[in-house]
């Protein structure tokens, strides 16, 4: 087998993979989740190993930063929705303060006649941060996935690109 057929092979994966987050968003946003909270978990290990070395050479060290992203590692296996509800609630919440703000910009700006996209644009973002929040984790889990498939299957039209460019003679 070439390398281009093994890196068309690896793109195809990419790509399908890619439509598959789309399709089911929460079951890659809460796998994501998890293996963020795995890395978590194992730099706090470390982190506390290093810490014991330290004390053990006469240095002090403080275990606050290893243990807290122990605990944390540690909770976001055990509870992924917890980190899907916290980012929805803080893009949600970003969402509405973008909105309050750009009806402000609008009122201050002086504009008598302002476009009809200028007035819904606040208004939309509002209403899109509002909805996230209500939707809670299910909801960033669904952006989450989308904005993972959009970047894999990018990721992945890019290596079949590249895999046809080395492979010509």
């Amino acid at each position: 087998m070439t390398s281009t057929t093994s890196n068309r092979i690896g793109a195809g994966i990419t790509v399908a993979l890619g439509i598959a987050a789309i399709l089911l968003p929460y079951f890659f946003s809460t796998l994501a989740v998890m293996m963020l909270a795995a890395v978590m978990l194992a730099s706090g290990v470390v982190a506390l190993l290093q810490v014991h070395l330290l004390r053990r050479a006469g240095i002090q060290a403080s275990v606050f930063g290893p243990w807290a992203q122990v605990i944390a590692g540690l909770v976001l296996i055990f509870w992924p929705d917890l980190a899907l509800w916290l980012v929805a609630l803080l893009l949600g919440g970003g969402l509405i303060a973008n909105g309050a703000m750009g009806l402000l910009v609008l009122r201050e700006s002086g504009v008598i006649n302002p476009t009809v996209l200028a007035r819904a644009e606040p208004w939309l973002s509002i209403a899109l941060g509002v909805l996230l929040i209500l939707m809670g984790a299910a909801g960033s889990a669904v952006l989450l996935g989308i904005v993972l498939g959009v970047a894999l299957i990018g990721r992945g039209v890019r290596q079949w690109r590249v895999a046809g460019e080395t492979g010509r003679p």
